[in-house]
C-alpha cells in the first residue's frame, strides 16, 4: 500500500489490461487512451517528443493539424478561444475530415481564452454545427462555478457537449485524483478526457524546491494511469510536460532539458 492507501499491484490486477515487467517495473503492453499536448515550434521538437511518447492522439491547442503530423497519432483540433471562431473555420474543420473538436481552453482564466460564459454559449453553436464528437471548454477547474454554469446555459438551451475535459495539477494523491474524475463523471454524467493533468506544487521557487520528487510523482503515475485505463467513463488522457527546470512543474517533466527522456517520461512512453 502507498501513503494514499492504494494498492499498485491490485489497481493493475483489477484494470484487465496486459502488463509486463521489467527492471524498471511494469509496463503496459497497448494502450488506446493516452495522449499528449504539443506545442509546436519550428524547431520541429514536438514531432521528436511524439516519436519518443508514442501516443494514440495528441493535440496543439490549435485547430490546424501541423505539418509533418505522423500517421501513427490521430490529430484532435481545438478552437481554443473567441478569436477566430468564425462560421468559415468551423466549416474548414468540418471538410478537413477530423473525428473530434476540443472547446475552449481554460475560458475561466484571464491568461488563458477568458471569455464570459455568456460569450461561450453564444458562439457554441459554432462548434456543434461541426457535427463532430465535441469536448466541453477545459475550465481551470472542471467543476468550478465557470463550467457548472456553462453547462446548465447547455442543458436549458439543449445544446450539445458529448464529453467533458478536464484539466488538474494538484498534488501526488491518486486516491483524491480518482475521486476527483468520479465527482465530475457523475456532476455531468458524461464521459470524461483528462486533457492536461501533472502533479504541481505552486508554492515551489527556485529557492524553495518542489515537495513532489520525481521517484514520488511516478508512484503517482503508477496508480492513476492503470485505474483510468479500467475506467470505461475515461476516454482519454494527455499527462502535462514543461521543462525540468520548472520550479512548479519540473519534478512532472517526461523530458529533460537536454531532450532525454527523465524515468517518468520513460514510464509514459511505455504505457
Amino acid at each position: 500500500m502507498d501513503g494514499n492507501g492504494m494498492n499498485r499491484r491490485g489497481l493493475i490486477a483489477g484494470a484487465g489490461i496486459a502488463w509486463a515487467g521489467t527492471a524498471s517495473g511494469r509496463v503496459r503492453l497497448s494502450s488506446k487512451k493516452k495522449g499528449c499536448c504539443v506545442l509546436v515550434r519550428p524547431n520541429g521538437l514536438w514531432k521528436t517528443r511524439l516519436q519518443k511518447l508514442k501516443p494514440d492522439w495528441y493535440y496543439t491547442w490549435g485547430a490546424k493539424e501541423p505539418e509533418g503530423s505522423p500517421a501513427f497519432a490521430e490529430f484532435v483540433p481545438m478552437q481554443w478561444g473567441k478569436w477566430g471562431c468564425s462560421a468559415e473555420k468551423m466549416n474548414a474543420i468540418k471538410k478537413a475530415g477530423y473525428k473530434t473538436l476540443l472547446g475552449f481552453n481554460e475560458p475561466d482564466q484571464k491568461s488563458q481564452a477568458n471569455m464570459s460564459v455568456e460569450k461561450a454559449i453564444e458562439l457554441w453553436p459554432r462548434l456543434m454545427d461541426t457535427g463532430l464528437r465535441l469536448g466541453s471548454p477545459a475550465g481551470v477547474h472542471a467543476d468550478g462555478e465557470w463550467m457548472t454554469a456553462f453547462m446548465q446555459e447547455v442543458k436549458r438551451k439543449g445544446y450539445r457537449v458529448d464529453f467533458i475535459t478536464v484539466h488538474s495539477y494538484a498534488g501526488a494523491s491518486s486516491r483524491y485524483f480518482m475521486g476527483m474524475l468520479e465527482k465530475i463523471h457523475k456532476l455531468y454524467d458524461r464521459p470524461l478526457w483528462v486533457t492536461e493533468f501533472a502533479v504541481a506544487d505552486w508554492n515551489a521557487t527556485a529557492e524553495k524546491p518542489n515537495k513532489f520528487s520525481p521517484k514520488k510523482i511516478l508512484g503517482f503515475m503508477e496508480d492513476v494511469l492503470p485505474a483510468m485505463e479500467k475506467r470505461d467513463y475515461i476516454e482519454r488522457y494527455a499527462w502535462f510536460h514543461t521543462r525540468s527546470s520548472h520550479p512548479k512543474l519540473g519534478t512532472s517533466a517526461l523530458f529533460n532539458d537536454n531532450g532525454s527522456l527523465t524515468e517518468l517520461g520513460k514510464f509514459y512512453a511505455s504505457v
